[in-house]
């Protein structure tokens, strides 16, 4: 059964689930989490498990069964939680036990966009890796898009706002306004676009957007 799943801004996490009606705009809502500060992102460690991350700084295992919802242990990051920044979105590869996560990363009271990534051990996140920090800062709190997406070919694609500064969204010699691609170890796959142009940064895939906050691949 197909699952859609709704943010509310009041914090609260609903899925929505179609009914066995025949009409098809009837459904059957069940509330299974709330009291979420600010949930940004999602994703499914199993059919019956889910990550949720908070944007203040919180990642939240939440078994769909039991329905607890607490806290991983030991955060290795250093967020800054200004406006728009904080932890971002999440994302399970599942030809292996990485998460990776996006978060607006602390340099020198600047919020640097940040893909990392981890893995999940006993309520706790082990062997961090930071994998891009983007050279994205701008004095403004706007804008840190931090979208993930997988495109199960070794690939992940991570959205990055213009930060405030429209300019940047056309300047290829900063990640800001950018959708970036990279390999699932955080390397650069050579068949990027701008690989072989000294003027651009060569993690970037797309530029010229404004702060995507949808970003999904369709197999």
């Amino acid at each position: 059964m197909k699952i859609i799943i709704q943010l509310l801004s009041l914090g609260w996490l609903l899925f929505v689930l179609p009914s066995q009606a025949d009409d098809a705009s009837h459904f059957n809502i069940k509330t299974v989490a709330q009291g979420i500060g600010t949930p940004w992102g999602m994703a499914f460690l199993s059919a019956d498990s889910l990550l949720v991350t908070e944007r203040e700084g919180s990642l939240l295992p939440l078994d769909l069964k039991s329905r607890p919802v607490r806290n991983i242990d030991d955060f290795p990051w250093d967020i800054v939680v200004l406006g728009l920044g904080g932890l971002l979105d999440v994302a399970v590869d599942k030809s292996s036990d990485w998460i990776y996560l996006s978060y607006s990363k602390n340099i020198n009271g600047q919020g640097a966009t940040t893909l990392a990534r981890a893995k999940l051990r006993d309520n706790t996140l082990t062997d961090w890796q930071d994998l891009l920090v983007s050279k994205s800062r701008t004095r403004t709190n706007h804008h840190f898009a931090g979208r993930l997406a997988c495109d199960q070919q070794n690939h992940i694609f991570m959205s990055i706002g213009d930060r405030g500064v429209r300019g940047n969204a056309q300047d290829l010699s900063n990640h800001a306004g950018s959708i970036i691609r990279l390999n699932l170890d955080g390397s650069v796959p050579k068949d990027n676009p701008f690989m072989n142009d000294d003027a651009a940064l060569p993690e970037i895939w797309t530029y010229g957007h404004r702060n995507p906050q949808g970003l999904f691949f369709n197999a």
